[in-house]
């Protein structure tokens, strides 16, 4: 089974990419495939031009690191996103690779019936992280962000996608950030 980690934080220091380099070393100790897609480093523009989008319904990319994602993603089984909660959502960096990497003929396709997922990804796990509380972030914006990740990677055809948040990242203690990550490759399985 290939891992797929993404992860979507510019900071290589940040909590963020330690989950990432935790998943990483238990994944090379049980001697698990894996690719990372890390969106920062790989300098992805999350923005469409106008000449993407007009050929976005024809299935097509003009971006060879699209490209190089898509063919990733076929060969994925776990997707891993990583990324912090900001302003009541995902950083754009995420929602531009959505919309740049889930094309009609790739992802899926609609011929005027709904649409019909094509990816064959196992299961996804989400791992979120918030300097508001989890509460706050119900109460603000009732979980959309959320719902909307988890619509969406239901509609291309993620089978089972489980997330697990870490709020208040700013003043909880390491002890508590411990747990969070002993606990992280737990919940793979």
């Amino acid at each position: 089974m290939t891992t797929t980690i993404l992860i979507d934080h510019p900071y290589q220091k940040s909590f963020n990419h330690q989950i990432k380099e935790n998943l990483i070393s238990h994944l090379i100790t049980d001697k698990k495939d894996y690719q990372v897609i890390d969106l920062k480093a790989d300098r992805f523009n999350p923005v469409m031009t106008e000449n993407e989008l007009a050929v976005y319904q024809a299935g097509k990319v003009l971006d060879p690191l699209i490209e190089k994602y898509m063919e990733i993603l076929k060969d994925t089984q776990q997707l891993i996103i990583i990324f912090p909660v900001w302003w009541y959502a995902t950083p754009a960096s995420l929602k531009g690779f959505l919309d740049k990497i889930l094309l009609n003929q790739f992802a899926f396709y609609d011929e005027g019936n709904g649409i019909q997922p094509l990816l064959k990804i196992d299961s996804a796990v989400v791992f979120s992280t918030s300097e508001q509380s989890t509460e706050s972030l119900k109460e603000r914006c009732n979980d959309s962000y959320r719902h909307q990740l988890i619509t969406t990677l239901k509609d291309v055809g993620v089978k089972k996608v489980a997330w697990h948040h870490l709020d208040l990242i700013g003043t909880i203690s390491s002890e508590e950030r411990q747990e969070f990550l002993n606990r992280a490759y737990k919940n793979l399985k």
